[in-house]
């Protein structure tokens, strides 16, 4: 006996041919939609397919699709039924269809005819599609039009980037468009009928069962900020339930986010790469809005070194924190009209300290606007070490005036100055007497001691006098004086006052002895410090020789 399956959601159409179909002798079992039909498949096998075209639950045409090729199915002969034959035209010549039946007036006529030359095998042999029973039936325009939108919204869903699936009331795929079938990495046949779940796994899985359970209700959604694993790939889901007067379905809608996600996830690794840097260079930078001159941003040194928390120092106007010359609001990096800016810099941090920095400041452009870079190093301690060797390079170790090279540095100044303003300079050059011998017999630490005296002495004058150890045993004191008369006589009676004073202290065990020389500077013939202490060492070399007499 041949085996027929009959497929239509129209119950009435069911009952006729089953019914025709029975009296002819078949063995007829009825689907009344393409999902229930694929499943009588894995236990009856028919020897023909009688189909309708628009059904819900998996249509005709992807009835046809899915089981193209199964296995048990290779001699089954697929007819369509369909009430828009007409209008369809070649619509219903599909693979694997042999024929089709516009459902008019004789339509089941045509069922039991075809039915017979297929048992027969006639039909077989004439090897051509035929369309059957359109004579004397006309295209219906409204049938046309929804046909045409079909087609349109079959354009539409298949060139979404978007996975498209329509669910059963079982969770079971009844469509799916190009994409989904991509993102699932199967043909668009073999998804129909296998369960949506199937393609999640653990709590994914559970989270998608519960969610489809809740959608009966309302639309739900996975949003990509928690994605699920869809195939191996991360993806956001949209819900949709759809409800009819037949049946209740489900939409749903993935969005392959993997791409996206990798995307973040190195953008994240690069923000946390370029933040570790930012806060692991020894360098303070601080990032300024040039349009509003807002400090925006300013790694951990920064804060650090200028003592402030984030917080204050965020949102602050850079020309009150950074700025040498905060009174002066324009910047004067820009001014410069260059893009990279160098400078060193005193400036107050939190706890009133000063620090000294050496700044660089870079004008850039990020994302159309104007911003300045600025990175700087304390530079403090460096800057003590360079005045501490400066002042070694010009001060006497032993006695801690100035030096040679200290002296004449500073009394080329104070010697211009003069030239420009009234007031008489003069010049005390002093040697210590018998310093050989002091060493010969006391030893060296009691003529550095000597020495030391001595530098104290002359620097008991004025603070304001440039005094140096020149070298040796010989000492220089640059000094002024207002007075109109006397300045050589009067500087001399003081010396010779403050070296009569230390004499009586007695505390070396013998007398300090010092010649010394004094000369005026004339403004009016100006000269060189070297010439004013030629002059001033004659005659301090005239009171030793006088010494000696």
């Amino acid at each position: 006996m041949n085996k027929i399956l009959v497929v239509d959601n129209n119950p009435v159409i069911r009952k006729m041919l089953s019914s025709a179909l029975e009296k002819e002798k078949y063995q007829v079992e009825c689907a009344e939609d393409g999902l229930s039909a694929f499943d009588c498949l894995d236990r009856f096998v028919p020897d023909i397919i009688f189909l309708d075209l628009i059904m819900p639950n998996i249509n005709g045409e992807q009835f046809c699709q899915m089981i193209s090729g199964r296995k048990g199915l290779e001699h089954t002969k697929i007819v369509v039924i369909s009430g828009v034959a007409v209008e369809a035209g070649g619509e219903c010549e599909m693979k694997g269809v042999h024929a089709s039946i516009a459902k008019g007036p004789q339509f089941v006529s045509h069922v039991i005819d075809i039915a017979r030359k297929f048992t027969c095998d006639h039909f077989h042999h004439a090897g051509i599609y035929q369309v059957f029973g359109a004579e004397n039936l006309f295209p219906r325009e409204i049938s046309k039009e929804l046909l045409a939108a079909n087609r349109h919204l079959k354009v539409v869903l298949n060139n979404m980037s978007e996975g498209i699936v329509e669910l059963a009331v079982d969770h079971r795929i009844i469509f799916a468009n190009p994409a989904a079938a991509q993102l699932a990495g199967m043909a668009q046949e073999k998804l129909l009928a296998s369960d949506f779940a199937q393609f999640f796994s653990g709590n994914d899985q559970i989270r998608v069962i519960d969610l489809l359970k809740q959608n009966k209700i309302m639309a739900q959604q996975i949003t990509d900020n928690d994605p699920v694993m869809f195939n191996h790939q991360q993806v956001a889901i949209n819900f949709l339930p759809v409800h009819d007067r037949e049946n209740s379905t489900v939409v749903v809608i993935i969005k392959d986010i993997s791409k996206t996600k990798i995307a973040e996830e190195r953008l994240r690794e690069t923000k946390e790469y370029l933040h570790s840097i930012f806060n692991s260079v020894q360098a303070g930078i601080i990032v300024i809005d040039v349009e509003t001159n807002i400090i925006i941003d300013a790694n951990l040194r920064a804060l650090e070194l200028y003592g402030i928390a984030k917080p204050d120092m965020l949102t602050h106007d850079c020309r009150d924190l950074l700025c040498p010359r905060p009174e002066e609001r324009s910047c004067p990096v820009l001014q410069e009209g260059k893009t990279t800016h160098l400078t060193t810099q005193t400036v107050k941090k939190r706890n009133g300290q000063t620090m000294h920095i050496l700044k660089t400041a870079t004008v850039c452009m990020i994302n159309n606007r104007q911003y300045i870079i600025e990175s700087f190093l304390d530079i403090t301690e460096q800057k003590k070490l360079e005045n501490k060797l400066h002042s070694l390079s010009i001060t006497d170790e032993l006695t801690g005036l100035l030096n040679r090279r200290g002296f004449m540095m500073m009394a080329k100044k104070q010697l211009r100055i003069a030239d420009r303003n009234p007031g008489k300079l003069f010049l005390l050059f002093a040697d210590v007497d018998n310093l050989k011998w002091v060493n010969d017999t006391y030893g060296h630490d009691i003529g550095d001691m000597l020495l030391v005296k001595v530098a104290k002495l002359l620097a008991s004058f004025r603070r304001s006098d440039i005094i140096a150890r020149l070298g040796g045993d010989e000492f220089a004191v640059l000094l002024s004086d207002s007075s109109p008369t006397g300045g050589e006589e009067k500087i001399s009676a003081r010396f010779e006052s403050l070296l009569y004073e230390e004499n009586e202290k007695k505390d070396l065990g013998f007398p300090i002895e010092v010649s010394f020389g004094v000369v005026a500077y004339d403004n009016y013939k100006p000269c060189e410090i070297d010439e004013l202490i030629v002059k001033a060492d004659k005659l301090m070399y005239s009171s030793k020789k006088s010494k000696k007499i």
